[in-house]
């Protein structure tokens, strides 16, 4: 099982080093996700996930990071970090844990405005980490074929199967402006502060109407499987 620092006494996490030297963290956001989703969706789906996986790989599990990068959604609901600031927090926090033995730290990212801050980490650390101490970045939706949406199909269904009193089915809605460009081009466009409500029209991004807990729990049963495959070949510490 996992070990949640949160629940878990000085004493206790001293023993339980002796067994695991690794910890997940999960990373998130607060950004709108349309009129049917809550603020924190990528921090519960993150959360979740990064729980699941460290059921499996039987590790400590520390609380999630619920801000991020979301200046694009402007002027829409988000609760943002500068990248710098972002980079800071997390570098601080892997530096606090390698002074309490632990010797790997996972992220696992909920929030595709956090890929470019995430993957930075291990070289932004004081080079006294460098040695023993390994710090790994992976996206959730890595460990899914289908594509990622936002507050669409994909989203709402994790929601409806880990949170489903937050889902508000009745105010769903697709997208209101046709996507016609390709990822890349948009991918490179959301980086603009306040560019996703105007690409979308509504802020979300894919169909929510034909969600289903079903889905969602398929979703998670994949994306845990594969997450914990890919954990299983990084290089240990």
């Amino acid at each position: 099982m996992s070990v949640p620092i949160y629940n878990i006494s000085h004493h206790e996490f001293r023993r339980r080093l002796r067994r695991t030297r690794r910890a997940i963290i999960p990373v998130g956001s607060l950004e709108q996700h349309g009129a049917h989703l809550p603020v924190s969706t990528d921090s519960l789906i993150s959360e979740r996930i990064a729980t699941l996986v460290a059921d499996e790989i039987k590790c400590f599990i520390l609380p999630v990071i619920p801000y991020g990068v979301s200046f694009e959604h402007l002027p829409m609901f988000n609760v943002s970090l500068r990248n710098s600031t972002l980079s800071d927090l997390l570098c601080e926090v892997c530096a606090s844990l390698s002074g309490q033995g632990i010797k790997e730290i996972i992220f696992i990212n909920g929030h595709h405005g956090n890929t470019g801050v995430l993957q930075y980490i291990s070289q932004n650390l004081d080079a006294n980490f460098s040695t023993g101490f390994g710090i790994f970045a992976i996206n959730y939706w890595n460990g899914m074929h289908r594509e990622l949406d936002h507050a669409g199909e994909v989203e709402t269904s994790l929601l409806l199967a880990i949170s489903p009193n937050l889902v508000r089915m009745d105010k769903a809605e697709p997208n209101l402006r046709k996507l016609s460009k390709s990822r890349i081009a948009y991918s490179s466009i959301t980086t603009i502060p306040g560019s996703f409500p105007k690409v979308t029209g509504n802020g979300i991004w894919g169909d929510p109407r034909s969600a289903s807990k079903e889905k969602g729990e398929t979703l998670l049963k994949e994306i845990v499987g594969n997450l914990v495959h890919i954990i299983s070949e990084l290089p240990q510490q």
